[in-house]
């Protein structure tokens, strides 16, 4: 009997599974998911493939119906996440929020927001978006659900600018930024854009964290892209960013902490 050759991408995918059954809902520290893509060096990525999903598979059966027709699971986050994403807003009651990339995850945020805190008299959520057709579709969602007086969508144009000593492309956050959070700190950042060269997201964190308050949280999707592991490997080098590790839900949710600047 011919022994079954295995290659490197495959053994590090096996290995992947393997870790995400023993860890549970726990985050696995970076490193550790960092040492499993090395073992699957080369052109296959360790980050799985985006399949579609709708939202009948959300564990709220009220968000689900406000999501109804909305594709997930492909550039948007999937229905494990989401669910994920709604639990973390329920402990943390942020607050404020400051969200990259709109899209369905605004109308989750928006959702889980008013079941915190009720309706609100201004925003809780303030939304970056890079092209200008897409901030006009989460606002038609947002309308569609009811939900438009729980955030603003603002657009923020990619630009080449200097980032904790890097040069990097990321958001042109607009001037008046900080005021659409009326007087409030964020406790919570969600990151799934902008969309770009691989490491494009590294800027984000340290555009929100001087609106953010001491020990918010953040929550990156994608973790497990190769340029996603770049941007957690970078953040885990600043000295007031916690990384806690990867949660290895679908594209995998890189968690952590981030210190008032």
């Amino acid at each position: 009997m011919t022994a079954r050759r295995w290659s490197r991408p495959r053994i590090a995918r096996r290995i992947l599974r393997i870790v995400k059954v023993c860890s549970g809902r726990r985050a696995v520290p970076l490193a550790v998911v960092q040492a499993i893509r090395a073992i699957g060096s080369g052109t296959s990525p360790l980050a799985p493939v985006s399949r579609p999903a709708d939202a009948s598979s959300l564990r709220s059966a009220s968000l689900g119906r406000l999501l109804e027709g909305v594709e997930l699971g492909t550039w948007a986050l999937g229905p494990r996440s989401i669910d994920e994403l709604v639990e973390i807003v329920q402990r943390v009651r942020p607050d404020a929020i400051i969200e990259f990339g709109s899209g369905s995850s605004t109308v989750v945020l928006a959702w889980a927001i008013r079941e915190v805190w009720g309706p609100n008299a201004s925003p809780r959520i303030v939304s970056i978006e890079q092209d200008l057709e897409q901030m006009g579709r989460t606002r038609m969602l947002l309308d569609r659900a009811g939900l438009g007086a729980e955030a603003v969508v603002l657009v923020a144009p990619l630009a080449e600018q200097v980032i904790e000593g890097r040069r990097t492309i990321c958001y042109a956050l607009p001037e008046g930024f900080g005021d659409a959070l009326h007087g409030r700190l964020a406790d919570l950042i969600v990151i799934d854009g902008p969309a770009g060269v691989p490491g494009v997201r590294f800027g984000t964190l340290p555009l929100a964290r001087p609106h953010a308050r001491d020990g918010a949280r953040f929550v990156l999707d994608d973790a497990l892209r190769d340029g996603e592991l770049q941007v957690a490997r970078l953040w885990a080098a600043l000295p007031y960013v916690r990384v806690e590790g990867i949660r290895l839900i679908e594209k995998g949710l890189l968690v952590g902490t981030v210190a008032a600047g």
